[in-house]
């Protein structure tokens, strides 16, 4: 990079609270992410209420630092239009200077009532490509935070189409699902990913049915890019954004200065001169690893190497091993204070103690007497105290302070005059009218020290001059007051200039659609979807059903089979709607649209499930149906309307809500999945790549977790993705009377894994409650309701 090429690059520390924000701030940090006591997508953090955060802003904004409030989470209809603007008001009078958003209908709400406040959308919206990001660009945002998946061509494409800021993570944990499409906690155990209380099942072990091998299948390594800084600074990245919000101060202050002195020594003397030192990046390996390091996705589409199935924790770093006389020998200095750990060789931990007396490398570590020592066992250090301790010692507690510069003038019979100066910033304050003296007149020395004393104030003085005519006394309670007075008065002068005034004005309301109570008279058309093997006898079995009306349809899978079955179907009188890949990546654009023209004559429409490929239809296909998937997530009316604004679309009802918030919500205007086994995560990890290889065959795979529940993953290779199903499906058909309240323009039923057998069965079950009004039981013995009865907090 030349000197005309030099760019800023921010470095964006993540604040789970005040001291991780403070402490980033001072290892060098230009801004943090952080969110309030609501609505953020880390609920568990150590966030800070609301004059806490609002000191924060203050606190940034003196240092000439700033602060990104995460409202990234999903809305629900209250919650949007009662509790969002109230929650949002006095951060943005503060002068916040950006929000995070990942909900459309927020988004729509931003713009409405909350002029002038940059936002910037957050990974949760999967930006994959440049349609989401030309839409976006329009919606006046000022920043994209970009999906983790991302190579460094497709982020060098992206730049070329936008001049909207680029932020992308560089260091910290990867998630397995792409952000913004897991449903895998919410529908475990209730903590929806999507509203910021994801319980991480990605982290918990797995068995693969077939395989000897288990373990955290599912648990991809944290990732440090500290060398690929040059490659991301050329592809026009903005801001290296650093993971870890649930992390300790001394974890942010570490990876800030890190990055920050990294970018810098790039920025400075370019590629040739850049070099990672292995120690730092070791330093990093102490204080928080998951396996090793990965470089992420930049250099590579998905790789077993990225996962670390042993443990999905921190590993910490060798320390040592069994000497041939099978005694502990240190592999590196330990400290009084670090904690290790003994491990067999199948990696189980055997003992954890903390080390009393400092052990040089070669020197003999003994372990507790109660822990046996074989050939094989191996010595971790997992706390490495003297790394904290400096860190501590370097960067926690420690405030920034700005240098000011000041005059004090103090002669006999006139007010005391004290002048300070800060950046552009003067003023002038008169104090008391000074005294002659009447024993020791004060010196510049004495009249000096109380005005120099500014404490917990964010100043402290660079330059101070005192003129007197040595006959004065002025006592040191009024020299204190005039010091204290005038501080206060510099700092609020400097942050007037980012106040805002909120205008509390009328925003029109978006139209009520919301459900009546009285079930209609009119069944809703039932619209079926068929993924997986054995199409063309699914589709005969679909087509003696008359009312199915709709079917959707894999398209490459039936591409592939030259569209024998969806001419069957049509022939039967349905309409022919074709699915199109789980995610939208760049490599898989033209053939997308080859596969889509061919299609031409027998399609009568597209189910997308992510709004990066919707809008790429709309493009290219600027007239023709697009339904929006649960996965294109309609939570409140606004972001209703905002999809709708896309052009001839239908939506799917949100899979997150409950039956009464369904209702509330309204559902003329959406399709209802009454049955199926939901896509819990889409991946561009695989899960067969990670145990055997890429095996370039599409199956489903069986998973298992510590409580016998069962996961299918399937490995979709024609685009080169993982979706994993729930193992029970969503059974909501016999909730007849609840369904019919809800009044959706369709029900929807998606076969997966079902037999010839089941489907028939299924259909039957339909037909027997909706056509035949036979009071039908359940004729599933295992199922779930999904959230449709109790919903998510």
């Amino acid at each position: 990079m030349t000197s005309s090429q030099k760019q800023e690059i921010e470095i964006l520390a993540p604040a789970g609270s005040i001291d991780s924000m403070k402490a980033a701030f001072y290892a060098g940090a230009d801004a943090v992410y952080m969110g309030g006591s609501r609505f953020g997508a880390r609920a568990f953090a150590n966030n800070p209420d609301e004059e806490g955060l609002k000191r924060a802003i203050d606190y940034a904004h003196l240092h000439h630092k700033k602060i990104y409030l995460t409202m990234n989470t999903l809305f629900k209809e209250k919650e949007l239009e009662e509790e969002a603007c109230h929650f949002l008001k006095p951060y943005y009078e503060q002068g916040l200077d950006a929000i995070l958003v990942q909900d459309t209908g927020l988004l729509s709400m931003l713009k409405d009532s909350f002029p002038g406040l940059p936002i910037h959308a957050s990974t949760q919206m999967t930006i994959t490509g440049t349609s989401l990001t030309r839409w976006l660009e329009k919606q006046g945002l000022e920043r994209i935070v970009l999906s983790r998946e991302l190579s460094l061509e497709e982020l060098q494409n992206i730049r070329s189409t936008t001049s909207m800021e680029m932020e992308v993570f560089v260091q910290g944990a990867l998630c397995y699902c792409y952000s913004g499409q897991c449903l895998m906690s919410s529908f475990i155990g209730g903590r929806s990913g999507n509203r910021g209380r994801c319980a991480q099942p990605c982290r918990l072990p797995y068995q693969a049915k077939g395989y000897k091998q288990n373990g955290y299948l599912l648990s991809p390594k944290d990732i440090c890019t500290l060398k690929d800084i040059p490659d991301l600074a050329d592809c026009g990245v903005n801001s290296f954004k650093i993971e870890g919000r649930m992390k300790k101060p001394e974890y942010a202050a570490l990876t800030a200065w890190l990055y920050r002195h990294y970018t810098d020594q790039y920025l400075t003397y370019g590629r040739e001169k850049f070099h990672v030192d292995a120690k730092d990046v070791e330093r990093l390996m102490d204080l928080y690893n998951r396996g090793g390091f990965s470089g992420g996705y930049f250099h590579q589409y998905n790789s077993e190497h990225m996962i670390f199935t042993e443990r999905p924790n921190h590993l910490g770093v060798s320390a040592g091993k069994t000497d041939k006389k099978g005694n502990l020998q240190a592999s590196t200095t330990l400290n009084p204070g670090d904690v290790v750990e003994v491990r067999s060789k199948d990696g189980n931990v055997l003992s954890q103690w903390t080390i009393s007396a400092r052990h040089e490398i070669k020197s003999t570590v003994k372990p507790p007497k109660n822990v046996k020592i074989s050939p094989g066992t191996s010595l971790y250090r997992v706390r490495n105290a003297s790394l904290i301790e400096s860190l501590e010692k370097e960067y926690i507690g420690k405030e920034l302070k700005e240098k000011i510069s000041g005059f004090l003038r103090v002669m006999k019979d006139m007010p005391v005059i004290l002048r300070l100066q800060w950046n552009d910033i003067s003023m002038e304050m008169k104090g008391p009218v000074a005294e002659a003296a009447k024993n020791q007149p004060m010196t510049e020395e004495q009249l000096k020290k109380p005005i120099l004393k500014t404490g917990n104030t964010p100043f402290v003085f660079d330059d101070f001059h005192v003129e007197t005519d040595g006959l004065c006394y002025i006592p040191n309670s009024q020299l204190n007051e005039l010091r204290r007075d005038a501080l206060s008065r510099l700092e609020k002068r400097f942050l007037e200039q980012f106040f805002r005034k909120y205008e509390d004005k009328p925003v029109c309301p978006v139209k009520s659609c919301a459900s009546p109570s009285d079930p209609v008279e009119d069944i809703p058309p039932l619209y079926v979807r068929i993924t997986g093997n054995a199409l063309m006898n699914r589709s005969k079995i679909l087509s003696g059903f008359p009312e199915v009306k709709r079917v959707y349809m894999e398209l490459h899978e039936a591409v592939r089979e030259d569209f024998a079955s969806a001419n069957l179907l049509k022939s039967s009188g349905k309409e022919i709607f074709f699915s199109l890949p789980g995610i939208f990546r760049q490599k898989d654009q033209e053939k997308l649209k080859g596969l889509m023209s061919k299609a031409n004559l027998i399609a009568d429409g597209w189910l997308v499930h992510q709004l990066e490929m919707a809008l790429f239809v709309r493009e290219i296909r600027p007239d023709e149906h697009i339904v929006l998937n649960s996965g294109v997530y309609a939570m409140n009316r606004r972001s209703k309307e905002v999809l709708k604004s896309i052009g001839s679309v239908s939506l799917t009802a949100p899979v997150e809500l409950n039956y009464q918030e369904l209702r509330t919500l309204g559902c003329r205007d959406m399709e209802l999945t009454v049955y199926g086994h939901q896509t819990l995560m889409v991946s561009a990890q695989c899960i067969k790549r990670t145990l055997e290889g890429c095996t370039k065959r599409p199956e489903m795979l069986q998973l298992t977790d510590r409580q016998h529940k069962h996961f299918y993953a399937y490995n979709e290779c024609e685009f080169c993705y993982n979706r994993i199903y729930n193992g029970l499906p969503t059974m909501l058909m016999d909730k007849k009377k609840e369904l019919l309240t809800l009044h959706p323009s369709a029900f929807r039923m998606h076969f997966t894994m079902e037999s010839g057998s089941e489907i028939k069965a299924l259909l039957e079950s339909f037909r027997n409650i909706y056509i035949r009004e036979i009071n039908a039981d359940n004729i599933l013995k295992d199922f779930t309701r999904g959230h449709f009865t109790r919903g998510i907090e």
